[in-house]
């Protein structure tokens, strides 16, 4: 499984100025995804709208009729 790059851009706590951790995904509004990071140590979380290329995800590979029935 591949991690997209935006993942790996996690934002720094406001508070405490350390790395906040991926809490919740899930879809928002058309061609975006809202994630919710949250710090390990105070807690604060922080919710980010992440653009969102369905043609660029591991969704591809269905589109491109790899998804075959099982024998």
């Amino acid at each position: 499984m591949r991690i997209p790059s935006a993942l790996a851009k996690r934002p720094w706590c406001p508070s405490c100025k350390r790395r906040m951790g991926l809490a919740r995904l899930s879809p928002g509004e058309e061609g975006f995804e809202e994630r919710i990071f949250e710090c390990g140590i105070c807690h604060q979380t922080e919710k980010v709208l992440f653009p969102v290329d369905p043609l660029k995800t591991d969704a591809v590979g269905w589109l491109a009729s790899e998804l075959r029935p099982p024998r």
